[in-house]
């Protein structure tokens, strides 16, 4: 190892987060505003987990293996998920959620928990929807890929009408 080794150009400036703010942004500039993309703080699980339902019985416990692999590597680790998610101009209890985000002290790699739907056209048809992205620029490309995916397109076309619709029945309601 020597001064070589490593570079100090910083690669991946933003966060995942503002990365993510930043491509949403489109959708509000595209639809008018009666679509919005929203990222927010999330303190949910954001994976499909295991819930216990019972009490714990002291004769019913068993002998668990620790891994002493957990204890090693990074100590300390923040914990950053977020979701993001669709809101509609006259629709205040309306939410449609793309995804999770998930990252801890380095902001990269991220973890993207997405909707199946997106998931299966962003993968190419696979069912997978867990995506690990390495850098700014991959997730850049996700989410112009997912934004302009012909899933997105056709959800944001319905939420305009659906908008528009609304806007209609209240000036009727407005001129009764």
């Amino acid at each position: 190892m020597n001064k070589e080794t490593f570079s100090f150009e910083l690669v991946d400036k933003d966060k995942p987060e503002i990365v993510i703010k930043n491509s949403l942004r489109q959708i509000d500039e595209a639809t008018r505003g009666y679509v919005k993309g929203n990222i927010e703080k999330y303190d949910g699980q954001i994976r499909t987990y295991k819930k216990n339902l019972g009490f714990v019985i002291p004769a019913l416990q068993q002998e668990v293996t620790v891994d002493i692999q957990k204890d090693l590597g990074e100590q300390n680790n923040e914990d950053y998920k977020y979701e993001v998610f669709l809101t509609v101009k006259g629709l205040e209890h309306y939410k449609y959620r793309m995804m999770f985000v998930n990252h801890g002290t380095l902001s990269y790699p991220v973890t993207i928990v997405m909707n199946d739907r997106l998931a299966v056209e962003y993968s190419g048809g696979q069912m997978k929807d867990i995506f690990w992205i390495e850098s700014m620029k991959d997730l850049e490309e996700l989410m112009g890929r997912v934004i302009n995916s012909d899933t997105m397109e056709s959800l944001i076309q319905k939420l305009i009408n659906e908008s528009l619709r609304q806007e209609i029945k209240n000036e009727n309601v407005a001129i009764l």
